[in-house]
């Protein structure tokens, strides 16, 4: 996964999920976010169905708080 030009309100504990919605009901965890600005990227788990998975967010786990969400896109 990379996220390219990222901006985000910095916090505690943020996240990387893939996710099926932006409630983080189900969701893949890909680890810390490794900054809040600029390109990063990120392992998806092998075995990961990147067909089951519409969003990717920044999901802050000691509050449940979605800092940002985009939805995936196939770069060819």
């Amino acid at each position: 996964l990379r996220f390219e030009d990222l901006q985000s309100t910095n916090g505690p504990a943020l996240k990387v999920y893939l996710s099926k919605d932006i409630e983080a009901k189900e969701y893949v965890s890909l680890g810390d976010l490794k900054g809040n600005i600029g390109n990063q990227n990120y392992e998806i788990p092998e075995g990961t169905n990147l067909e089951e998975y519409k969003y990717a967010l920044v999901w802050c786990e000691a509050f449940s708080v979605l800092f940002g969400n985009a939805e995936l896109t196939a770069k060819n």
